[in-house]
């Protein structure tokens, strides 16, 4: 299982997630990019995200949405290796960089006519809501919300 989990949720389309993040929010602070894939990298999040039909608060959907969260911390442990080894690529290749607790983007990518696939479609789709979603968050909040144990 945890092979194929992995093999699913790589650091190719985590590379990829994170550019179009912040291509969008252009700097964010590490511990809050930890948090990025955990939601856009599980199908029945983005799933979730891509019916909302207006802006509604975290709390509500972690309480509304229990099934999705009660994985959330399991989802962030597992994936904090390929976080971390995305932005260590990214930043080896010149396209993001960091400063003490932040990440910020470089040099934007665009894919205009590069076919990146069903999945990543469908996951930039609602990465601009989730931003808006999390923004009226502070980090710290966030993983409180989150239930996130390290």
């Amino acid at each position: 299982m945890k092979e194929i989990y992995y093999t699913y949720n790589n650091e190719a389309i985590a590379s990829c997630v994170f550019l179009n993040v912040l291509e969008i929010q252009r700097t964010m602070e590490v511990a809050r990019a930890c948090l990025v894939l955990p939601f856009l990298l599980d199908d029945r999040t983005v799933k979730y995200l891509q019916r909302l039909e207006n802006l509604i608060r975290l709390e509500f959907i972690v309480n509304e949405q229990t099934r999705l969260f009660t994985s959330f911390n399991k989802r962030y442990l597992s994936l904090l290796p390929i976080t971390i080894n995305s932005l260590i690529i990214l930043n080896q290749n010149n396209q993001v960089g960091f400063t003490q607790n932040e990440v910020y983007i470089k040099e934007a990518i665009t894919y205009n006519e590069i076919d990146m696939g069903l999945r990543f479609n469908e996951i930039i789709k609602v990465i601009p809501l989730l931003l808006s979603i999390l923004e009226n968050y502070t980090t710290i909040e966030l993983y409180r919300i989150l239930k996130i144990q390290l």
